[in-house]
């Protein structure tokens, strides 16, 4: 039983789960390359603004660890852009969730081809949705997402667990919702 309002809620990051990075030819061991516009890719690519960007973007396997459990939450090494099980991205359209967004993307491991059924997703950036950036304040994206109860106690219910997830103490964060 749910005992807050509001929850943290991010992706398992222990070395037995599948770590995933954004990735494209190129692709700088450090830091993030800007686009002709000056947007940093790896903003571009958390926001799921894919087109974008003038070259193929995809998820890989993050060598990092070596974990193979998939989660419903995939971790990508802090970075903002986290994609979701389908079956999560689903359950989010069917708890009518507002303000949140899905993209396409393709995610593999290198040494086994294709890793299937798993979104991009972008949390509320405004504050107006039940899942909202961490750093919704500032339009921005997060790593570490906060979720109302309703939603939380949805995806549970639904077998929805792949994630980690804590009560937010922090009232600064939680959204306005308005």
């Amino acid at each position: 039983m749910l005992t807050s309002e509001w929850y943290e809620v991010m992706a398992k990051n222990a070395t037995t789960d599948l770590w995933v990075v954004p990735s494209w030819e190129g692709r700088p061991e450090y830091g993030s390359p800007t686009l002709d516009d000056g947007r940093e890719v790896y903003d571009v690519i958390a926001c799921g603004n894919l087109e974008d960007i003038p070259f193929n973007v995809w998820f890989e396997r993050n060598t990092d660890a070596k974990g193979k459990r998939h989660g419903d939450i995939l971790w990508s090494g802090g970075l903002e852009s986290q994609p979701v099980s389908r079956r999560f991205a689903q359950a989010v359209a069917e708890l009518g969730v507002a303000d949140v967004k899905t993209y396409e993307i393709d995610l593999i491991d290198r040494r086994k081809g294709p890793i299937e059924g798993y979104v991009g997703f972008v949390p509320s950036l405004t504050g107006k949705g039940e899942i909202s950036s961490w750093n919704w304040r500032k339009g921005k994206t997060s790593f570490a997402w906060v979720m109302s109860n309703r939603v939380l106690d949805g995806l549970l219910a639904r077998g929805i667990d792949g994630f980690e997830y804590e009560p937010l103490e922090d009232e600064n964060y939680i959204p306005p919702l308005k």
